[in-house]
Formats: C-alpha cells, sequence, structure tokens
C-alpha cells in the first residue's frame, strides 16, 4: 500500500498555493494598471554613427603622370623665352637710362656752349663799338694835322707878308693842332687796345664755345646710339 498523506497537510499546501496564486494574479495586475498609467518615455535619440563616406574625387590620390620629353622641352623652351624677354626689358631699360644721361650732358655742353657763343658775340659787338669810336676820334686827329699843315703854310707865307697872323700865332696854332691830333690818337689807340682786348675775349669764348659744342655732339652720338640699340631690342622682342 501507498502512503497516505496527512489530509491537514494536504489543506495546508493548497492554502499555500491558493495565497500564492492570488498573490501573483495581484502583482500582474498592479504592474499592468502602473505600465498604463505611466506616460511613455521618449525614445532616446541614439546619435548617428559615423559612416565612412567615401573621399571626393578630386581628393582621391591619382597616379602622377610623368610628362612626355616633349612636354619638358615645351616648358624648357617656354622657360627660356620667359627669362630673355625678362632680360631684354631689363636691357631696354638700361639702354634707355644711359641714352637720357648722355642726352642730358649733351643738353648741358649745348647750353655752355650757347652761353660761350653769346659771350663772345658781345665781345665782338664791344671791339666794333670800340674801333668806331676810334674812327672818329683818328678822324679828327687827321683833321687837326690837315689844320696845322695849313698853319704851318701860312707860317711860310709870313715871311713874304701873304698873311695876316704874324708867325708867332701861327707857331701856336701849329702847336694847339699838333696837341690835340696827339690826343685823338692816343684816344683812338686806346680804344683801339679795347678792342683788341674785346676781340681776344670773343676768340676765347669761342675757343670754349667749339670744344663745348665738340662735346655736346659727342654725347649727341652716344644718346642716339644706345637709343636705337633700345628700338632694336624692342622691335626683337615685338
Amino acid at each position: 500500500m501507498g502512503t497516505q498523506e496527512d489530509p491537514s497537510k494536504r489543506k495546508e499546501f493548497q492554502k499555500r498555493t491558493d495565497a500564492d496564486i492570488d498573490s501573483f494574479l495581484a502583482r500582474t495586475e498592479f504592474s499592468k494598471t502602473s505600465s498604463q498609467q505611466q506616460p511613455a518615455k521618449p525614445a532616446v535619440e541614439q546619435a548617428p554613427t559615423r559612416t565612412e563616406t567615401a573621399p571626393p574625387a578630386a581628393a582621391q590620390a591619382t597616379p602622377v603622370k610623368e610628362p612626355s620629353e616633349q612636354d619638358q622641352d615645351d616648358q624648357i623652351k617656354a622657360a627660356r623665352a620667359n627669362r630673355a624677354e625678362r632680360e631684354a626689358y631689363q636691357d631696354v631699360a638700361v639702354l634707355r637710362k644711359k641714352a637720357h644721361a648722355f642726352g642730358h650732358k649733351a643738353a648741358k655742353f649745348f647750353h655752355k656752349y650757347k652761353a660761350n657763343e653769346a659771350k663772345a658775340q658781345k665781345c665782338s659787338e664791344k671791339a666794333v663799338a670800340f674801333r668806331e669810336k676810334g674812327g672818329v676820334h683818328k678822324d679828327r686827329a687827321k683833321d687837326f694835322k690837315e689844320r696845322s699843315k695849313q698853319y704851318e703854310s701860312e707860317l711860310s707865307g709870313a715871311a713874304t707878308g701873304k698873311t695876316e697872323l704874324s708867325p708867332e700865332s701861327l707857331r701856336t696854332k701849329i702847336a694847339q693842332m699838333e696837341r690835340k691830333a696827339a690826343k685823338e690818337e692816343e684816344v683812338v689807340r686806346r680804344n683801339e687796345s679795347k678792342a683788341a682786348a674785346q676781340g681776344a675775349k670773343a676768340a676765347k669764348f669761342r675757343t670754349k664755345a667749339a670744344k663745348f659744342l665738340e662735346q655736346n655732339k659727342l654725347f649727341e652720338n652716344e644718346s642716339r646710339m644706345y637709343a636705337r640699340r633700345a628700338d632694336n631690342l624692342e622691335k626683337a622682342g615685338t
């Protein structure tokens, strides 16, 4: 025969199981109602995960294509032409500067030439004026000499009584005419000396003027030569 359970134990076990079932049901209902009353929590936004984007086409490493020999030759020719053009421009600027400097010096020498020419002309005019003045006094001296000769002829005729003047008065007039003639001749010599001095000054100024004119021509030739070379370089560059 099998063992028979105690009826008191069976009732006690049944009570326990029933109480457990009731408590379980009560807990489940309470959890349902509380879940319905509580507001739904917003979903947490998740940070977007980084996605590896492909780099743009320009940034992608492309294999470098080596230039061909023809391209290298063209680049070298272009660089040489550019350098030659710059050097030609610098040469033209230097030549223009030199032409301007020589032209400036030529202008200065030409100014000195004209100044000395003007001085020489002024001295020549003074010399002519002194000679003209000396010519006037020379005519006066000649007139006094002629009058002195007339008085001498009258003095020779006074011995025969052909003149009214006495020999003493005639001698006095002759002496006066000779003194005046000598004075006029002195003025003539002084004016001729001044004219000679002005002529010497004019010659000196003309010599200087000729030297400055020669230097002016030389510097003008140099200026034209540099200007012509600059023009030729510019034409060759264009």
